[in-house]
C-alpha cells in the first residue's frame, strides 16, 4: 500500500484575540499495514481541552495499529464501546475530570488488505475523493441546538461514535475536517463538499508533492483563505492510499 499523510492547525481570531492557544490537533500515522488520519476538535467551554484533544491524537493512532483486525471483526456497538473505553482511559492519565476533557474525534483507518475503519463523534466532517468524485463520508452530530455537539469523554459517548467499514480497492483521498474548517468546505446551500475539498484532496495525491509540502499548503490555505468564514480553531487531517497491485 502507497500513502500519504498531511495535517494542520491554525489558532482561530476569537482565540488569538482572547490569548487562548489552538484547541484543535490533527495528525496521523503510517507503517507497512495501517495508515490512519486523526483528528481532534476540543471544546471552547473547556480552558485546557487542547490537552484532551492532543492526547487522543497522540493515543489514538498506535491503538488502531495494534488492535485493527480485532476492532474490525467486532459490531458496531462492541467496537464503539471498546474504543470509548480505552479513550477515556487515555485521558484519565491528564488527571483532570472528564468533564473538562471534552473533544471530538474523527478518525479513518486503512489496511493494506483493503480493509478501512472510521470513526466519528461529535461535529466536522469525513470526505471522500476517488474516481467517481468527491462525497461527504460522514456528517457532523449537532445536539439540540446546533452550537451544542458530542464528546468521546461523555458518559453516553459509545452511543454517539459512528462507525463504518468496508472493503476498498483503487486510489483515495479522505479529508478529515474540524467545524471550523467545515464552513469552508461544506457547501450548505446545495448540501454537498465545496469544491475546495477537491483541491486540497489532489494536492496530496499528487505525486509530485511531499507530504510536508501538503501540511505547510494546508497551514497556509486555513490561514489565507478559510480564515474569512469562521473565528473558530481549523484544523485538517488528509490521508491519500493507494493499493499495490
Amino acid at each position: 500500500m502507497h500513502a500519504k499523510l498531511a495535517s494542520g492547525m491554525v489558532c482561530g481570531r476569537a482565540h488569538t484575540i482572547a490569548g487562548l492557544p489552538c484547541q484543535d490537533c490533527a495528525g496521523g500515522y503510517q507503517d507497512d499495514t495501517l495508515a490512519v488520519a486523526v483528528l481532534c476538535d476540543g471544546a471552547g467551554s473547556c480552558p485546557h481541552s487542547e490537552r484532551a484533544a492532543g492526547t487522543v491524537v497522540q493515543w489514538l493512532p498506535g491503538y488502531l495499529a495494534r488492535n485493527f483486525d480485532a476492532l474490525y471483526a467486532l459490531d458496531d456497538t462492541d467496537t464503539a464501546e471498546l474504543l470509548v473505553q480505552n479513550g477515556q482511559a487515555a485521558l484519565s492519565v491528564l488527571g483532570m475530570p472528564l468533564e473538562e476533557c471534552y473533544c471530538t474525534m474523527l478518525f479513518y483507518a486503512q489496511h493494506r488488505d483493503g480493509r478501512w475503519l472510521c470513526g466519528h463523534i461529535g461535529d466536522g466532517f469525513i470526505f471522500e475523493t476517488d474516481a467517481e468524485g468527491t462525497r461527504v463520508l460522514s456528517y457532523p452530530e449537532n445536539g439540540q441546538f446546533s452550537y451544542e455537539t458530542y464528546f468521546l469523554s461523555l458518559p453516553d459517548a459509545a452511543l454517539h461514535l459512528r462507525l463504518q467499514r468496508g472493503v476498498a480497492a483503487g486510489a483515495h483521498c479522505l479529508l478529515l475536517a474540524s467545524d471550523g474548517s467545515a464552513d469552508a468546505l461544506y457547501d450548505r446551500d446545495n448540501a454537498c463538499p465545496a469544491p475546495a475539498v477537491g483541491v486540497l484532496c489532489g494536492w496530496l495525491s499528487n505525486a509530485d508533492n511531499q507530504p510536508e509540502e501538503v501540511s505547510a499548503a494546508f497551514h497556509r490555505a486555513m490561514e489565507d483563505k478559510m480564515s474569512v468564514h469562521t473565528q473558530d480553531d481549523m484544523s485538517l487531517a488528509a490521508l491519500w492510499w493507494e493499493l499495490s497491485e
